[in-house]
């Protein structure tokens, strides 16, 4: 009796760790990560199917960008998702592997600008260029807006921006690709859409990832897990399908 009562408790304790839900906080930046998207986002559902495959569930509480890393730090969370690198939040956060690369890019509007080309930011000279309030683009376009400040125009919004743009009170406007294709199909009409263009050659690239606080018991575990979880997912495809269908706007319908 003794050991069937050990067995029996052996097994309701490796379906409770099994089962253990992994408590994440995010931000709103659709379609990467939203609380009314598809999956809660293309972001989150790659971090859901990463732990799913170690056998974690994922509860996300959607928070104002800094509240989500200011109470991750504190252990009010076990990770936040999604941010990019920097020396600062490697001091107090573990980083996962990369959940993403993403691109920015300059839009414009083919039938105002359609010879526009660029290689260098002096190229930029001749342009009226939007931005968006708190965004970072690159540190070379810091400086050169800097510099240039008298052709440079900011808004609250990547939607006001295209509306701005869209009426040639901006040339151009850089913006994370996705997100600007994003905001094409869900904002605006297919009239629209097929008015606007955007340059293949990107502003910046950069990595993306979860971080996990360093000063929370179990941390360096939760990456080690979801790390392996990521792995298998780009190992048979299943990270590459999720990729097709944020470009083809899945995350948002």
């Amino acid at each position: 009796m003794k050991k069937l009562l050990l067995s029996l408790f052996l097994f309701c304790f490796s379906l409770s760790a099994f089962s253990q839900t992994i408590r994440i906080a995010t931000g709103e930046y659709p379609p990467y990560c939203s609380s009314s998207a598809k999956h809660k986002g293309f972001i989150s559902h790659v971090i859901t199917e990463a732990f799913a495959r170690q056998g974690y569930d994922v509860e996300y509480d959607f928070l104002p960008w800094k509240r989500a890393i200011r109470q991750t730090q504190n252990g009010d969370y076990d990770a936040s998702s999604w941010w990019v690198y920097n020396s600062e939040r490697a001091a107090k956060f573990l980083y996962s592997d990369a959940l993403v690369t993403t691109s920015a890019h300059f839009f414009y509007v083919k039938s105002h600008n359609f010879d526009f080309d660029w290689n260098t930011l002096k190229d930029l000279d001749p342009y009226k260029i939007g931005v968006t309030r708190g965004y970072f683009y690159s540190k070379e376009l810091t400086e050169y807006r800097e510099a240039n400040s008298n052709r440079f125009e900011i808004v609250n919004t990547d939607e006001q921006n295209i509306k701005r743009m869209l009426v040639k009170r901006i040339d151009l406007f850089p913006v994370d690709l996705v997100v600007g294709l994003e905001l094409l199909r869900t904002r605006f009409g297919p009239n629209v859409i097929h008015q606007v263009a955007y340059h293949p050659r990107p502003l910046r690239s950069k990595e993306g990832f979860m971080l996990f606080p360093k000063a929370k018991e179990g941390s360096k575990k939760m990456r080690k897990i979801f790390n392996a979880g990521l792995k298998s997912m780009q190992e048979d495809g299943t990270y590459d399908q999720m990729m097709d269908n944020l470009l083809s706007g899945y995350y948002s319908q």
